[in-house]
């Protein structure tokens, strides 16, 4: 069977592009909306102070707010955490085993919680079962079936193989007898203290050297209090929503980190089948290939989203450890004008040296429909760029932007389209079931059962990744073009924040507060 099915619930809380991914306004991953914000002082110019929401809490099994889960990151430890190299940082969890359905965490020795008590496997396994049952990790948890302790390690069953397991590890671990209160006790780098900061954790055997003392909290009721908290001063450092465009401005700076958000481009292969004119480029694996290769996508990167992504090179993130050096989606790869307007004479179409555009034999010009959400800045540039790059070779292309996100959904879902621009946040385990049969993103996809046999080897082991890639890059059901940075917007004073796709501060010891005259 062909990609096999998944939940939809599933793949569609990974398809961003399902979830507007760009545009005014806040969604459920903002604090909660607050009536009367208690103001605060400004920050001081020495000193992070980041934003909080107090009805929150600071428990992230209990909440949706993403604000909520990027300052656990400072008070809990992780199990594991993705280092900005995407590789996995082993924390609380000394090794994972995984082997077929069945994952053996083994939990780190010495770990304490601020109050002295010992970090169990038994609290480990009630955090994994709390993050299951949460709204912010429950759906990358989805493919857990069960949670044991068995002779001090914690035992996982996976409903399908899944080498990358991992990579899913970045959960936050709280006291078994405290994973539904609203403020646990503290396992990392910070505890939480009267007075709204909060201060080192003697006891965290991850604490840095050179991490700031102290942390300050400013109240915030939402997103857009956060960001305009740092404008008037009140906090200095907030990590951007994925639903809005990243902002600049003279008195803030951005820093980016790698994420696992892919930017790809769809195509309408089962409708092209049936239509003569596309037929040999969007219908056929050569002609997806050949489009692939004609894509300029440092060009994209750098100009349409001003250097805030990064070119994909494969269907898995380019710079996970199992991949580096076996994909085939390269620069040099990359299809000179001549080369492809060559093969695209071979396809079956004909150059007419008057116009320079290519033509079916029943003299019709090759043409696609490229659709776009116009409601996002970065997409609508990528999409005139990649609009440019197909018509120098003599690809006609009808752009057509869409404001009504809505609209441009239900186009999508319908396979109203040739050609559209769309994103997806994968999982952390390169979970592709979102372009699956009966997936967010499979609409006009054409499955293929050796595709499929590829990918379920590379689930079963990651030393397949390369193999996968092959026959992704021999199919190219879809076309990979960027992954997204995330953004972390702080003011120009903070230097040597390090941050990474599992955790806004990775990395504190070389934080420091350049003088206010630099």
């Amino acid at each position: 069977m062909p990609f096999v099915k998944k939940a939809a619930a599933l793949a569609l809380a990974a398809c961003l592009f399902l979830a507007g991914c760009g545009g005014a306004g806040t969604g459920a991953s903002d604090p909660a909306p607050s009536p009367s914000p208690t103001p605060a002082p400004a920050a001081s110019a020495n000193r992070l102070v980041l934003g909080y929401t107090p009805g929150d809490g600071f428990n992230p099994f209990l909440t949706g707010s993403t604000l909520v889960r990027q300052n656990a990151g400072l008070l809990f430890e992780k199990l594991v955490e993705i280092g900005p190299d995407m590789s996995v940082d082993y924390r609380l969890a000394s090794s994972i085993d995984v082997l077929d359905v069945q994952a053996v965490i083994h939990i780190r020795g010495g770990a304490t919680f601020a109050d002295g008590t010992p970090v169990t496997a038994e609290d480990a396994a009630a955090s994994l079962e709390a993050a299951r049952a949460s709204a912010l990790y429950g759906g990358q948890l989805a493919g857990v079936t069960g949670v044991e302790v068995r002779d001090g390690a914690v035992v996982v069953t996976l409903a399908a193989p899944d080498s990358l397991f991992s990579y899913l590890c970045d959960i936050p671990v709280l006291k078994a007898s405290e994973v539904a209160s609203a403020a646990p006790t503290s396992s990392g780098r910070y505890v939480y203290s009267e007075g709204g900061v909060l201060t080192e954790n003697p006891r965290c055997l991850f604490a840095e050297e050179g991490q700031p003392a102290e942390i300050g909290l400013a109240e915030v009721g939402s997103y857009n209090e956060m960001v305009s908290g740092l404008t008037v001063g009140s906090l200095n450092l907030y990590q951007t929503s994925e639903l809005v465009d990243s902002p600049s401005g003279v008195a803030s700076e951005l820093s980016y980190y790698r994420t696992n958000n892919l930017i790809f481009l769809g195509v309408n292969a089962a409708a092209a089948q049936e239509n003569a004119m596309l037929a040999p480029l969007l219908g056929t694996a050569a002609g997806r290939s050949l489009l692939s290769q004609i894509i300029d996508r440092r060009i994209l990167a750098e100009k349409g989203y001003y250097s805030r992504a990064y070119p994909a090179t494969g269907a898995i993130n380019s710079f996970y450890p199992c991949v580096l050096a076996q994909q085939v989606i390269l620069p040099e790869a990359q299809r000179t004008a001549a080369d492809a307007r060559a093969a695209l004479a071979a396809l079956g179409y004909a150059e007419n040296a008057m116009d320079g555009f290519f033509y079916t034999a029943d003299e019709e010009k090759l043409t696609v429909r490229l659709l776009v959400y116009s409601g996002n800045t970065y997409k609508r540039y990528a999409a005139s760029l990649l609009a440019d790059q197909l018509e120098a070779v003599g690809v006609a292309v009808a752009l057509e932007q869409v404001e009504d996100f809505e609209v441009f959904r239900e186009k999508v879902l319908s396979g109203d389209f040739d050609l559209y621009i769309g994103e997806v946040k994968l999982y952390n385990n390169m979970d592709m079931s979102p372009f699956m049969e009966g997936g967010g993103a499979s609409a006009g996809i054409v499955q293929s059962e050796a595709l499929t046999a590829a990918y379920t080897a590379f689930r079963g082991n990651m030393s397949a990744a390369g193999a996968f890639e092959e026959a992704f890059a021999a199919e190219m059901p879809f076309v990979p073009l960027l992954w997204r940075n995330g953004t972390v917007v702080h003011t120009r004073s903070i230097e040597g924040l390090t941050s990474s796709l599992s955790n806004v501060f990775y990395s504190l010891g070389q934080l420091r507060f350049a003088p206010a005259d630099s």
